[in-house]
């Protein structure tokens, strides 16, 4: 029994990357149009046996080697891939950026990599700022949207480290 444990616990990356690779699969359907503003998710749909096919497919056709670490490597980069190639075949072009840039945040973000404030920075940044509230731009030749980015940039730490690369403006 405990070889059995050992063992799973040796497969749980696998696990842990086919739960990022569902969930930004199911999170598509969250998709809004751009142009009427309303949700077209409705055509990313999938369902729980349609992940599972693609986890069955990626199992059975990664690299087969040794030790078993190598394995779950091959795995989790078979199971990364086919999930993509799947989604990306039905997803709109407009979608399959947004798509990518989901998938590897989250895997960035569970691998300890970045934070979920530096997600937040990266796709809000400086639109959480009243303009009024902050300092004047200076530059003229600087919209305001660009100015409080820059600012919401100046304060942000990154990383599990918490390093500041800018000095706050």
């Amino acid at each position: 029994k405990i070889e059995i444990n050992e063992k799973r616990e040796q497969f749980r990356p696998v696990a842990t990357r086919g739960s990022i690779m569902y969930f930004n699969m199911t999170d598509m359907t969250n998709v809004v149009n751009p142009i009427t503003a309303q949700p077209s998710g409705w055509m990313y749909n999938c369902s729980l046996l349609q992940f599972l096919e693609q986890f069955e497919v990626s199992v059975r056709n990664s690299e087969k080697c040794q030790p078993t670490s190598k394995r779950v490597d091959k795995i989790i980069h078979y199971l990364t891939y086919q999930v993509y190639r799947y989604m990306n075949r039905g997803l709109y072009e407009r979608d399959k950026m947004m798509f990518k840039l989901l998938v590897t945040l989250k895997i960035m973000v569970i691998a300890n990599q970045i934070t979920t404030g530096d997600v937040s920075m990266l796709l809000k940044a400086g639109s959480s700022l009243d303009e009024k509230a902050e300092r004047g731009n200076p530059f003229k030749w600087m919209s305001t949207k660009v100015w409080l980015n820059v600012i919401q940039l100046s304060r942000q730490p990154f990383g599990p480290d918490q390093i500041v690369f800018f000095r706050e403006i």
